[in-house]
């Protein structure tokens, strides 16, 4: 009986492809140069999908040499269209078909004899279809804001096109420098950065779904202008109402209407934003005063149940006036414990930090990550909006090596399975200069999609595109340093420092060796060369921390001088004053 269902669905499933496989046709988008394709594109298409369609032309041309027409819906010729947006074109094709929301970001490219429709929601997913169509069918490949690949073909034809995609998480925030650049944050699928305007001079409103700002208290209530006056409306610490490095008051009546009027404004003025942050600042020093302590008291999770108590009744206040925004918090630090007796409202999203998880084993696999296991899991059975903050580069030296490759993907499992509606991955926001950052860049927008996807292939995939005959090098660097920096008994969180156990002057060495092989092997190329170079900083840096006086007799410190230099890298880490030109200057003095 199973084997009759199977092939009655199967049947079922040719009926509906038959239509774009008959008889095995295919069919020439280009060939040699010449297209009798059109693009087609509604005249009351919205901005984004504009911008689909001008990516779409400006990227077939790269491959084959050949400008599309963009047209309207009533113009072109049946079974020569690629048409992009659910328009009357795609209504007449896919009879039954609802148009997505605006704002869903799955799509779906398909062919319906001849024609190819790419649709999605209005907001991006219909862009989404153009890249994936790119990538899946033709090769291109974005690897970072200034390096991408569209392969020349003199022709491609096609029998079946199908494919349709889906985001694991809702807020995908890939948090590099580099990914911050709206053009390519747009083709990683980057759904928190606007997308650009089609000539590239501005952004879209609209077009992202954004997170503004964090640790907000500072900025609703300030010291400098409520302390003097209000001393109340701060923390009280053994007995003294706390000037510097302070919190709220949070039972305060004063401080409730100051946020929630804070909220307020920055709702009605900032109108590009999904959720606005109302959290703590980035230290400790919860008041302590007896009404506070109560509802500590009563709600437990440390502090967490005072500030869930506290954030709910600003978003109750402004829901009325914003039902479709949220108002966001933390569960950071001394509020990352849940709370038992209190919920999150529906319009509360709760931001979980893994700041002090070990980012070299998995969630389920070490014991320093047990605990943020067991807060995922409690956060996620009380919280309606669950989205994590997420660490993955070396915050105290951001060149230092970090082999946490093969933990990327079942960390964002772990926080898809526990219903998350999003993920920032934060890494080095302040310059291009983290360890082996544009790949790190790359293989975290393919999981932040999905993150079932292949660890090994994504890296494969950049490493021979963006290294060249190099890739294998600097993919045994990474095989190397994985194998001996997670050696049993080795934990490490975000803020490794050269002298840690974890590295050792062997690493150096032989990593060293690995990598000089991959600049030997792209010696012809300089841009390949340059990429190289930016690879081996780490291994320069941890050198010259380890072993100065060695290192710089070797031309370490010249070749670190010269790569930073030529990438215009300022930052070391991403605090304090000891910075490049600082490291660089002492190490010359040493000479």
């Amino acid at each position: 009986m199973r084997r009759l269902i199977s092939l009655f669905v199967l049947a079922a499933l040719w009926q509906l492809l038959a239509p774009q496989t008959a008889c095995g046709k295919k069919y020439t988008v280009f060939a040699d140069g010449r297209s009798e394709y059109v693009i087609v594109l509604a005249s009351d298409a919205v901005e984004n999908e504009r911008l689909a369609a001008v990516e779409l032309q400006r990227w077939l041309f790269e491959v084959s040499g050949v400008q599309l027409p963009i047209v309207a819906p009533n113009e072109g010729q049946r079974g020569r269209r690629l048409i992009v947006g659910f328009n009357a074109a795609t209504e007449q094709l896919l009879k039954g078909e609802v148009k997505p929301e605006a704002g869903n970001d799955s799509f779906t490219y398909r062919n319906v004899g001849g024609d190819i429709l790419l649709w999605g929601g209005a907001d991006r997913g219909t862009l989404y279809a153009v890249y994936s169509l790119l990538e899946r069918e033709l090769g291109c490949r974005w690897y970072t804001s200034d390096v991408s690949l569209a392969p020349r073909r003199t022709e491609w034809t096609f029998a079946r096109l199908f494919n349709h995609e889906k985001p694991a998480l809702r807020m995908r925030d890939d948090n590099y420098r580099d990914a911050m650049e709206p053009r390519f944050a747009a083709r990683l699928r980057n759904n928190t950065i606007p997308l650009p305007t089609v000539d590239g001079r501005g952004l879209i409103p609209g077009s992202a779904i954004r997170y503004w700002s964090c640790h907000t208290f500072g900025q609703f209530v300030p010291v400098n202008k409520y302390f003097d006056t209000h001393p109340e409306y701060f923390s009280l610490i053994d007995g003294k109402r706390l000037r510097d490095r302070s919190q709220l008051c949070l039972t305060n009546p004063d401080v409730l209407r100051l946020c929630t009027q804070g909220i307020l404004e920055r709702m009605r003025t900032l109108p590009d934003f999904l959720v606005y942050s109302l959290s703590q600042n980035d230290w400790y020093n919860p008041c302590q005063c007896s009404k506070c302590q109560a509802i500590v008291d009563k709600y437990g999770g440390q502090q967490s149940g005072i500030m869930l108590w506290f954030v709910n009744q600003v978003a109750d206040a402004v829901k009325q006036e914003f039902p479709n925004k949220f108002v966001g918090t933390f569960a950071y630090q001394y509020t990352r414990t849940p709370p038992t007796g209190i919920r999150p409202r529906q319009n509360v999203v709760v931001r979980l930090c893994s700041i002090e998880t070990c980012l070299l084993h998995e969630y389920d696999d070490c014991e320093q990550n047990k605990r943020f296991l067991d807060d995922l899991r409690q956060w996620s059975s009380i919280a309606p909006n669950l989205y994590v903050w997420d660490y993955v580069c070396a915050f105290s030296d951001y060149l230092l090596p970090l082999p946490n490759f093969k933990t990327l993907a079942s960390h964002l499992r772990d926080i898809r399975d526990h219903h998350a509606i999003g993920v920032m991955e934060e890494g080095d926001y302040q310059n291009r200069g983290a360890e082996l950052d544009e790949l790190r860049v790359y293989v975290l927008a393919k999981l932040l999609w999905n993150p079932d996807a292949d660890t090994d292939s994504i890296i494969y995939d950049f490493t021979e595109g963006f290294y060249g005959p190099a890739g294998k090098y600097i993919r045994q660097y990474l095989e190397y340093e994985h194998q001996t920096l997670r050696r049993e008994g080795i934990h490490q969180n975000c803020y490794p420092r050269p002298h840690f156990a974890m590295y050792s002057d062997e690493f150096v060495t032989e990593s060293r060796r690995i990598l000089q092989q991959a600049l030997d092997a792209v010696a012809y190329n300089s841009e390949l060369q340059k990429r190289v170079d930016r690879a081996m900083l780490p291994l320069d840096y941890l050198w010259l921390c380890r072993k100065p006086d060695e290192a710089i007799a070797a031309g370490a410190l010249s070749h670190f001088k010269r790569v930073m230099n030529q990438n215009n890298f300022t930052r070391i880490r991403e605090w304090g004053k000891e910075q490049v030109a600082e490291f660089i200057q002492r190490l010359e003095e040493k000479k």
